[in-house]
């Protein structure tokens, strides 16, 4: 038996389909006496370039140990398969079981999105904090200069008033 890396990429549109294919694989390897020794969905990543006019694809990879008749059968179901738009089998000279290197990167992709995600979101509630505390600072500043207007129209008023006692006299 021999250890292959298989990795195949999914349709953005059944993304969802990546945990139930790498669980037919996985069972399908077992059945037959293999071995599987890493087995990751990755997750949906941006494609170097289009794939079927695709931009991004859900990625899976599997490591495993099985016979050349397994690995027909894998190929012959991918050929099948229309979710599956892309899939790779390579031989390998030992079985890789810790976590993939692709995996690792694409978690820190999600970590970061996620991070500048929540400064984002901070500073857009800075910016509304700022923009109402400044239209209430307008209003205020306003029904000031309501408030004096009054003020000067009443004294206008009690002037005029005055004056016309001071004629009348």
């Amino acid at each position: 038996m021999r250890n292959y890396e298989i990795v195949f990429l999914v349709h953005p549109d059944q993304s969802d389909q990546t945990s139930p294919i790498i669980s037919r694989l996985d069972k399908l390897v077992k059945e037959s006496g293999g071995n599987v020794h890493r087995s990751e969905n990755i997750g949906n990543r941006k494609l170097a370039y289009p794939i079927q006019d695709q931009f991004k694809a859900s990625y899976g990879l599997l490591n495993i140990e099985c016979n050349q008749e397994t690995i027909d059968e894998i190929k012959n179901s991918f050929k099948f398969n229309d979710s599956i738009i892309r899939n790779l089998i390579l031989i390998a000279k030992k079985a890789h079981t810790d976590t993939s290197a692709l995996l690792l990167q694409t978690k820190e992709d999600n970590d970061k999105d996620s991070y500048q995600e929540a400064r984002e979101q901070v500073s857009k509630n800075v910016d509304r904090g700022a923009q109402a505390a400044s239209s209430s600072k307008i209003e205020k500043s306003e029904e000031k200069s309501e408030e004096k207007s009054e003020e000067k129209s009443e004294e206008k008023s009690e002037v005029a008033s005055n004056e016309e006692k001071k004629e009348s006299e």
